[in-house]
């Protein structure tokens, strides 16, 4: 056999065992693999998180069985792991385990401990097992908090915080309902601050706030602009706190009111509470920047990776990708078969 023979001979050896190896994993997430048999022993307890709600481990698209639906959600889960993983390591990032013993606590104490022991032998997975996953899954809540602390600075909070600030104003009302305007002309020439909630209790066509003085309650000023009549809330939020206003009409009748408070709480009040909020955008973003940066492979048994949702997606036609790989439609380790294009 000549050279240049060997070398060709040699060069798919190489070639076959490669395209082996990528059928034998069900994702590479950067240099790291993630096997048939790690999707597979997640598959139960997944069912079984699932199943405390009451809602089935994903949705099967056209052809496909539950339980490729649920895979594709295991793996959408792992590789996203298998990224933050990365980071707490690099990082020195770790779960509580005082937060783990927490939130089984939480399962014993909301089914009870034999009701939790009959779910957990339904579903064939032992207590360990859903400690093992519920440690990692915390740590996806740990790194995301990093992550949005490491990329919200003050400046982008503070930002946030202006653009937010009726969600940080805390509004308080309290009201006279009339029926009519000369009722309303009435209570109008005679309350005070120091009658109103007499007059709320006597006069007041609303018996809810009647009962109260006239008070509605405390809301943020975001709750508060969405729940009332726009000519009832421009009204009050004219006033300033402890003003009385004059008469005001609405489509429920004629309104004589008062701006209890209006208290806009101070950014370090809410800095933790806007970064909290923003902590699911920016991990986010995050994370498709980590898709992008370390490179992602996905066995098409399991469907596809959409890189702006993190999402593995059933591949459903020939338009998706995938559709060239020899392992597109063949048996996944979890005996489901995914539509071949």
């Amino acid at each position: 056999m000549t050279r240049p023979l060997l070398r060709f001979f040699a060069l798919l050896a190489v070639v076959a065992l490669a395209s082996c190896s990528g059928a034998d994993r069900a994702a590479k997430v950067g240099t790291a693999e993630i096997t048939h048999e790690q999707v597979e022993s997640d598959l139960a307890a997944f069912r079984f998180l699932f199943g405390l709600n009451g809602a089935p481990c994903g949705t099967p698209t056209d052809g496909e069985s539950q339980d490729a639906a649920c895979a594709r959600i295991v793996l959408t889960n792992d590789i996203r792991e298998e990224i933050v993983r990365e980071y707490a390591t690099v990082n020195d990032l770790s779960v509580d385990p005082a937060d783990v013993e927490t939130a089984i606590g939480q399962l014993e104490t909301n089914l009870g401990q034999e009701e939790l022991q009959r779910q957990l032998d339904d579903a064939g997975v032992t207590l360990p097992d859903v400690e093992a996953l519920a440690e990692r899954l915390l740590l996806l809540n740990v790194v995301q908090a990093a992550v949005a602390a490491e990329r919200l600075g003050d400046d982008e909070l503070e930002a946030i915080y202006e653009e937010s600030k009726p969600q940080f104003t805390t509004v308080e009302v309290r009201h006279i309902l009339l029926e009519t305007r000369e009722e309303a002309r009435e209570v109008s020439a005679e309350v005070t601050t120091r009658n109103f909630a007499r007059l709320a209790e006597e006069r007041s066509a609303d018996p809810g706030s009647a009962a109260q003085g006239g008070g509605l309650g405390t809301f943020s000023e975001a709750q508060f602009l969405e729940r009332f009549d726009p000519d009832f809330v421009a009204a009050a939020l004219a006033l300033q706190p402890g003003e009385i206003s004059g008469i005001v009409q609405t489509q429920f009748g004629f309104h004589v009111l008062q701006l209890v408070r209006r208290d806009l709480a101070p950014f370090e009040d809410v800095r933790e509470q806007i970064s909290a909020q923003e902590g699911p955008r920016v991990f986010e973003e995050w994370l498709r920047e980590r898709y992008d940066e370390i490179g992602i492979d996905v066995n098409p048994r399991y469907g596809r990776l959409d890189l702006e949702t993190g999402e593995v997606l059933a591949v459903r036609s020939t338009g998706d990708e995938g559709e060239d790989d020899p392992s597109a439609g063949a048996t996944g380790p979890t005996g489901a078969t995914a539509p071949a294009p």
